[in-house]
């Protein structure tokens, strides 16, 4: 097995949705409490990587034995390729979530074993989403269930392991996040529609049509900078956050979005603008925190 392999086993391009609650949830303790430890903030991070890769393996090796994934997807999906059998993804599977579990303990142990409480909803939750009688998965509500747990059940808990705080302006903070982490999930199921059709899925945007799941696509892009705007207004971001949004924030992604048919041949487009939205507005907002912290 080699380098290659393991990348596409871990489905690099979807780390970003668990990279970026830990970074925002980082930056803003430090802006918000004055509070950042950086050994936490790496092993935040390391934790992620593995804990996001073990989802995203679980979903393919279910996917793979139930024959949903077929050779239109052998270019991202390793088992289907042939790259790597099932019980080497089990063996990935375990050693990554034993990892994890360890730095969770460790980070709980210096901080409050309540993070194990929140360590264990998210292995049930990553279990359910792509196993059992009804996963997750195959319904409309993924990408509610990956925005809330991932983009503000990881912003607050990662705000809260800086700075011991938990409070309605840490769960406000990262609802944009949310958001935006939903909108990673809608783009690939409108990638998906008719393979997910044939497998018997009733993802969101085969539930709402095509032409309404890419105008919720664009609200929830527009809904990016309203809500910066309503966090600036509540006093929860500084001036300087929605400045730096705004000279940093891919305008033409949303054009760039409807011009195409969304399918499998053009996933690979589909999730690099929204890949590229998640990253220019989220650096902006870090940025934007930052020259506040540096300066005021």
């Amino acid at each position: 097995m080699n380098y290659k392999t393991v990348m596409k086993l871990m489905d690099v391009k979807t780390l970003v949705a668990g990279v970026i609650p830990v970074f925002l949830g980082s930056i803003y303790s430090w802006y918000s409490f004055n509070k950042i430890n950086l050994i936490y903030f790496i092993l935040l991070i390391i934790a992620i990587i593995l804990v996001q890769s073990a989802t995203n393996m679980i979903n393919d090796y279910f996917d793979f034995k139930r024959g949903v994934d077929d050779e239109n997807k052998e270019r991202e999906k390793v088992l289907v390729s042939r790259e790597v059998t099932l019980g080497q993804v089990r063996v990935f599977i375990i050693f990554n979530k034993i990892i994890a579990f360890i730095i969770a303990t460790f980070i709980a142990s210096q901080t409050s074993y309540y993070i194990l409480l929140v360590v264990l909803f998210g292995f049930i939750i990553s279990i359910l989403y792509a196993f059992g009688p009804l996963p997750i998965s195959y319904t409309p509500l993924g990408e509610v269930v990956s925005g809330l747990t991932m983009g503000i059940g990881i912003t607050t808990t990662v705000t809260y392991i800086h700075s011991g705080i938990f409070n309605l302006n840490t769960v406000l903070l990262a609802v944009p996040t949310s958001i935006y982490i939903g909108n990673i999930l809608l783009s690939n199921n409108l990638s998906d529609m008719k393979v997910d059709k044939k497998a018997g899925r009733k993802t969101l945007p085969l539930f709402l049509g095509r032409k309404n799941s890419e105008r919720l696509w664009v609200f929830n892009v527009i809904m990016l900078f309203l809500l910066t705007l309503i966090l600036l207004l509540l006093d929860l971001y500084p001036k300087s956050v929605l400045l730096v949004v705004i000279l940093l924030f891919p305008y033409r992604s949303i054009s760039n979005f409807l011009s195409y048919e969304k399918s499998i041949d053009t996933k690979e487009r589909t999730m690099q603008i929204i890949g590229k939205i998640g990253l220019r507005y989220h650096l902006a907002v870090i940025i934007g925190l930052l020259i506040s912290i540096i300066f005021e």
